[in-house]
């Protein structure tokens, strides 16, 4: 079975589901401005980083 491919860059934030402005930059603007989603973001980073070999550079 083949994978469909699909991109991994989110038009809505993961954590509280609002829409992005761009899918880059929008996601970073929006966690700086966000604290509750910078907070989920710096939550589920350090669990990322645990769980990856040499941790995670992104």
């Amino acid at each position: 079975m083949a994978l469909a491919e699909s991109t991994i860059e989110p038009r809505r934030c993961p954590f509280c589901e609002a829409e992005l402005s761009s899918p880059g930059a929008g996601f970073v603007r929006h966690i700086e401005e966000t604290p509750e989603c910078r907070d989920a973001f710096g939550t589920w980073r350090d669990r990322v980083t645990d769980d990856m070999r040499g941790g995670w550079a992104g």
